[in-house]
Formats: C-alpha cells, structure tokens, sequence
C-alpha cells in the first residue's frame, strides 16, 4: 500500500511540471521568459512530495541524488547564465527539472537535458538553413527544456 502511495508523492513534481509545460512554453514562445509563478512551486511540490515518498519508505537515497542533480545543473547552468549565454528562468527551470528527475535516477537529468539541447540544436540549424534566424541569434530554450524533461519522463514511465 505505501509503496504506491510512496510512488505517487514522488512523481508530484513531474505531474506539476507537466501541467505548467504549456503556459511555460508558450510564454517563453512569446515573451522569451520562464515566469517564477509557475517555475518557482515546483520547487517546493516536488520537494515535498519526495519527503513524503521518503518517510513512505521509498528511501532517502533518492532524495539525495535529485538534490544534488538539482544542485549540479543550478551551479552549470548559473556559470552559464553568468556568461550570458542562459537566461536566469532557464537555470530555474533546469534545476528543477533536475530535482524532479533525479529521484528516478541520476542519469536522467543528463538524459533530459541531453535531448533539449540536441532538439534546440536540431530546430535551430533548419531554422538557419531556411532563413529564419542568423548565426549568433538567440531563440527560446524553454521548450526544448520542456520536450527533453518530457522524454525523460518517459523513460520513466517504460521503466
């Protein structure tokens, strides 16, 4: 009985990042920002439901390996953003995908964020070779965030 109810507290974060995946995207789209009204309560749900999950029995193991995922993409990507080649709601969201992803394994963070820079890197050279951006435009990574977190979560699901 508690090893699903462990189960369920422990996706809480993913369930909420994919229910915020299309107002992020979008505005990220249309505005080239992550707002902190749906980045920031991930932070806390996803965290909460992995205390829960651990008190369940699911281990505290797994709690430290999503901390210190989420702590490693916060301090990679905020050197990133400190060279200003990454926006400041882009670090956020990375790390708490990371969070949320690094209960499951610590590899999958690096899945996820593998894929979102090989889809942004995939769209943006058509959009080069079509004409739509030049070389040293920048473009919106939120979604592709978003599209690596999604396959992420898949694995998770095949698993």
């Amino acid at each position: 009985m508690f090893e699903n109810l462990s189960s369920l507290f422990s996706a809480l974060g993913l369930g909420y990042l994919v229910l915020t995946a299309w107002p992020l995207a979008k505005t990220d789209i249309l505005e080239r920002r992550l707002p902190n009204k749906y980045v920031l309560p991930a932070f806390p749900i996803t965290w909460f439901g992995q205390i829960v999950a651990g008190v369940l029995g699911a281990g505290f193991l797994n709690m430290l390996w999503a901390l210190l995922a989420a702590a490693i993409t916060f301090a990679i990507s905020l050197v990133i953003n400190r060279l200003g080649l990454l926006g400041m709601g882009d670090v956020k969201l990375m790390a708490v995908m990371s969070l949320a992803l690094g209960w499951y394994s610590p590899l999958l963070p690096i899945i996820a964020l593998g894929l979102s820079f090989l889809i942004a890197g995939l769209v943006a050279v058509v959009l080069l070779a079509v004409k739509r951006i030049k070389l040293g435009s920048s473009m919106p990574l939120g979604p592709y965030l978003i599209a690596g977190f999604l396959g992420a979560i898949t694995l998770v699901v095949w698993s």
